[in-house]
Parts: C-alpha cells; structure tokens; sequence
C-alpha cells in the first residue's frame, strides 16, 4: 500500500446526459473535488485526482487504474456542478461498487458528497464503501488517513459514518470551517481549464469557442428557505459563508493570465445577495481590465441597476434567475419569500445589456396544465435568450423528500429513467411529458431563432436547431404510449 489518497469521480455522464452529452452538454471542473484535493494537498498528503468524466475512463478502468494504484485511501466524489448533481451521480457510485471486487482489494474507499451526507447509512449499505464523510470533509478526511496509516480505530473522527459487523456508527457531526481563506486556491494546473468547456447557451455568440473554461466559488450555502433546494445538505443548516473579494479576485487572474480563460461560470448558488460585497467584486475586477464572459446566479429581489450595471461592465454577460413559477399561489408554496415585481427586474436587466437564464419548474405540487401554461406564456412573453425547465424533483435532505427505494437514475433530468414527482393533479408522466415538449417548443419558436440569429449570429441559431433535434428518450413516455 502506497501512503496517498486518489479521489475521483465516476463517468456516467452518457447515462445521466443522453445524447446532449456529445456536443451541447458542459465538461465542468468538479470544484468540491478539487478544493478537497488542495487542502488534502496542503497538509503533506500525496494526493491525486481522476476525473472520470472529464477524460471518458469507464468504470472498469477506473477501478483498474485506482488498484494498480494501491492507495491507502481513495474517495469517490459524489458532487458535481451544481447541488442536484450529488443524487444525479449516486447512480453511477453504486454501480461503480458493484464492479469492484473488494475481496481482491487492500484499498479502503470513503464516498463523501452532499447526498451521502443526509443519506450516510443507506449508501453504506448500497455501495459496501468502507466509510461516508458527512458534511465538508476536509478536516475528516486527513484525519481518516493519518488514522488509518497509523492502525488505530475511527471513532474518534468527527463526520465519519461507517458500519461496524453491520451495525452502522456515525461519529459526531464535523464542525463548518469558519475562515474560507484558509482553503488553498483549486491546482489549475492538474485541473487545466482547457480540459473544459463552458455551457452551449453561456457561449451563444460563440458556440465553437467554449474553451478553456474554468468554475469560481465566491461562497458557500444559500441563506433562503425555499424548500426544494438542497444547497444546504452539506453544511446542515441555513447559512452562507464568503470567501474574501481579494481571494476570488487572485485566482480569476490566475485563471486568465496563466491559463487563457474567458468563460467562467461563478459556482455560487447565490452570488449576487450582497450589494456592498458586488460593488467590491466588480471595483477590484474592472482594476484588471480582462475580457470575460460570466454568468452568475441572482435573485430579482437581490439586484439593483446599479449592481448589473456594474457587472456588465466586468464582464457579466449573462444572469441566471429562478423563476420558478408565474403563478403567485404556486410560487408562494415554494417558500422562495421573494415579492419584487419579476417584470420590472427583468426589463431592468435587459436594458442594462444582461442576457436572462430563465429556470422555472414545472411540477410544483398544486401546478396542473393551466398553470404550467402560465408559466410557459410567461417565458414566451419574454422571450428569454435560453430558458431551463427543471420538472420537480424531490432531492433527499429537503422537506420534500420521502424515503423510498426508488432508483436514483430517476433524478437525472435528461436520462431514460427520468421519473419526477407528480402534482396533485398530474402524473409524473404528464409532467415530464410537459416539460419535454415545452423545452423543445420555446427554442424552436420562430420569434426566438430570429432574436437569437439577430443577437448572435447565424451559426449560433444553428447550433440551437440542431440541438432541438434531438429527442430525449424517456421509458416512462414509452410505457405509456405502448400501454394506449
């Protein structure tokens, strides 16, 4: 056994993406993985990363890769790009285990991410992984290997889960790191930025141009309520915790002097929330003149003209708000407490020069056709330059979640086995026969590909026929149609 750590992350990215995965999907850096791997990194620890997705390893040679290895230690990142991404890739963890002949291997294996967090016992027991690490993990994880490395028992490790003769243990909770700047900056080097590429809609304009790529994290959690969201499983409460304006500042200029990048996408699942932290952000930003092109996530009760005026000129091109839904009643039920006039946000930002990501959901529990129509005709009234429609699904450690054995296939949006919740009045089938429908109507109007071709160009409108081409097989749609 050779005294490292290799962390990775398990390539299912053709089953959770279908055929988007080709040419319209983004190849993301996984930031939680390499923030893990710079502080592991930090401590003394020889450490390396494999990112099965990114390089298209399959599991087989993962596994082979990883024994021939011989780690004392190897976790298996259950965390992606965005919070929903941690239940999407549980699906692949478990199978990953099934391949592995752990009686041929002297390798202990912890998975650590925000779903195995708020489920520890039950991934146990799915995967057999010797141990899940419960919250940030970056103190849990040093500690288990130097533990480890000396023979002694893990009782004492604050976040560990683990069964014991089949009995399952979970130690203490960890607590959350207090100053984020002690987190050294993500290894760019192992983590090239032209190992990636950035969203087809981040880059309209540019869609053959989506490399190098890179993702920033400014801060941790979301201080709101609403209660479909599973931001906060990994950190255990309500609470957002920032990173120094002139930590972020550093690595973006490490990112575009050292590596070329111009996308960035900022991780954050609110960044715009602080009006006097964004006006420094954009202060020490605009100082280094770069020519950028982010995106970032906002509230309409976050933002003022002043603050997208400012971000716009740093390089903001784009903002992503949730919308959610155009009914009040509805939107009410979310928990989102957000009031402001979505229409006046909305015209603010388009006059300000700012591009509009639109995410609603549709499938909220009181939603049924007329009100999801509702939502739709808003998206059209708009004519929004890219809209995403996520149907509900009810992710563990939200207040929506209930225990079941269903697979976790079912919660990747644009797999086959894609099943999300019903309403009161519809099915998941009807849902999820809304959802696709209306995703393909909206960017295939004639109104929109003619805003898209007069704002960016002939080969970009192309770019979105062609995507609009594809159609997304989905086995709960079959079974119905072959059940008529």
């Amino acid at each position: 056994m050779k005294d490292r750590i290799i962390l990775a992350t398990v390539n299912c990215k053709k089953e959770l993406y279908a055929g988007t995965s080709d040419d319209f999907s983004a190849i993301a850096p996984n930031i939680p993985m390499g923030l893990l791997s710079a502080y592991i990194k930090s401590k003394g620890i020889d450490v390396s990363m494999i990112e099965s997705d990114v390089d298209g390893i399959s599991m087989e040679a993962l596994i082979k890769q990883i024994e021939s290895t011989e780690p004392l230690l190897c976790g298996i990142i259950c965390a992606g790009a965005n919070p929903a991404s941690s239940t999407m890739t549980m699906a692949g963890v478990v199978d990953f285990f099934k391949k592995l002949d752990r009686k041929k291997s002297n390798v202990k294996y912890f998975i650590w991410g925000a779903h195995p967090t708020v489920l520890p016992e039950r991934t146990l027991r799915e995967t057999g992984a010797d141990f899940v690490v419960r919250g940030e993990g970056y103190h849990a994880i040093v500690d288990l290997f130097h533990t480890l490395h000396s023979g002694k028992g893990v009782e004492h490790i604050p976040g560990l889960s683990y069964l014991e003769k089949g009995v399952y243990r979970q130690n203490q909770d960890a607590q959350l790191i207090e100053d984020l700047d002690m987190l050294p900056m993500v290894d760019w080097e192992t983590m090239n930025p032209s190992r990636y590429r950035a969203h087809n809609w981040h880059c309209l304009g540019e869609v053959n141009k989506r490399t190098p790529y890179a993702i920033i994290w400014t801060s941790f959690g979301c201080p709101f309520q609403c209660n479909f969201c599973c931001i906060n499983n990994l950190y255990g409460r309500r609470i957002q915790r920032f990173r120094s304006i002139g930590s972020v500042i550093n690595e973006i200029s490490v990112l575009v002097e050292n590596y070329g990048v111009k996308h960035l996408k900022i991780l954050d699942e609110l960044f715009v929330v602080n009006p006097a932290r964004i006006k420094e952000f954009c202060d020490r930003l605009q100082d280094k003149g770069y020519d950028l092109n982010m995106w970032a996530y906002a509230r309409v009760d976050t933002v003022s003209r002043d603050l997208l005026r400012r971000l716009k000129k740093v390089g903001m091109n784009w903002i992503s708000y949730g919308f959610e839904s155009a009914n009040p009643q509805i939107l009410a039920e979310t928990q989102k407490g957000c009031k402001r006039s979505a229409d006046e946000v909305i015209r603010m930002t388009q006059d300000e020069g700012l591009n509009i990501c639109a995410d609603v959901i549709v499938g909220l529990w009181n939603d049924n056709l007329q009100t999801m129509n509702q939502t739709y005709e808003f998206l059209t009234k708009y004519n929004f330059e890219w809209v995403n429609m996520y149907p509900l699904f009810a992710y563990p450690g939200t207040e929506l979640y209930r225990e079941e054995s269903r697979s976790w296939r079912n919660y990747a949006l644009y797999g086959y086995e894609c099943i999300p919740s019903g309403t009161k009045y519809l099915t998941p089938r009807e849902v999820l026969e809304f959802r696709d429908r209306a995703f393909t109507r909206y960017h295939s109007r004639p109104e929109y590909l003619e805003m898209i071709e007069n704002k960016f160009g002939i080969e970009t409108k192309e770019h979105i026929v062609n995507m609009t081409k594809i159609p997304l097989k989905r086995k709960l749609l079959e079974e119905s149609n072959s059940s008529k």
